[in-house]
């Protein structure tokens, strides 16, 4: 089965692309409905390669566990900015991603997320399960997004939440009745 989240980013494609390359970004995005965390006495690398083989320990809500979960990056594309991830775990035999970025213009890019579960007779169980976890992680994205351009005072976006507030004032709070 298949779960495709996409979501509008308030952030230009490469900038986008910088932080869905480093496993800390991962790890924050994840949480706190999973609880990613690298093998004991291993870490993650700053930044994900292609050809790497990571193991992890995933944790539901940070306290349980679901088994030892191993991500192979099949492909990490700067040009087409894409990853391309083959994982699995005791319970899910295929866990195939793809996370995309893609410029949309005007400051803002597309970002999403392909994965093509397979998990034998509890398939339907875990896309339901990934089709919340890619929605939170969604959330989660914009809300970093958020918080980075509030932290470095970004003024592309400052100059359209007042145009936004000006329009909707002007139409919603005080319309102008013409006679």
């Amino acid at each position: 089965m298949r779960v495709h989240v996409e979501s509008l980013l308030a952030c230009d494609a490469e900038t986008a692309w910088k932080l869905v390359k480093t496993s800390a970004v991962l790890i924050d995005v994840s949480r706190p409905l999973v609880d990613i965390r690298p093998l004991p006495g291993e870490s993650f690398p700053e930044i994900w390669r292609q050809g790497a083989t990571v193991g992890a320990r995933c944790y539901l809500f940070g306290f349980i566990p679901q088994g030892r979960r191993e991500l192979f990056f099949e492909r990490v594309d700067d040009a087409a900015r894409e990853i391309q991830t083959r994982e699995h775990d005791p319970l899910i035999r295929h866990w195939d991603h793809l996370l995309r970025v893609q410029s949309a213009g005007g400051g803002h890019c597309r970002y999403s997320d392909t994965v093509d579960i397979d998990a034998g007779w509890f398939t339907l169980l875990v896309w339901l399960f990934a089709l919340c976890f890619y929605h939170h992680r969604h959330r989660r994205w914009r809300r970093l997004i958020r918080k980075l351009q509030k932290k470095r005072g970004d003024v592309y976006l400052r100059k359209k939440k007042k145009k936004f507030l000006k329009i909707f004032v002007t139409k919603y709070c005080f319309p102008i009745r013409r006679a």
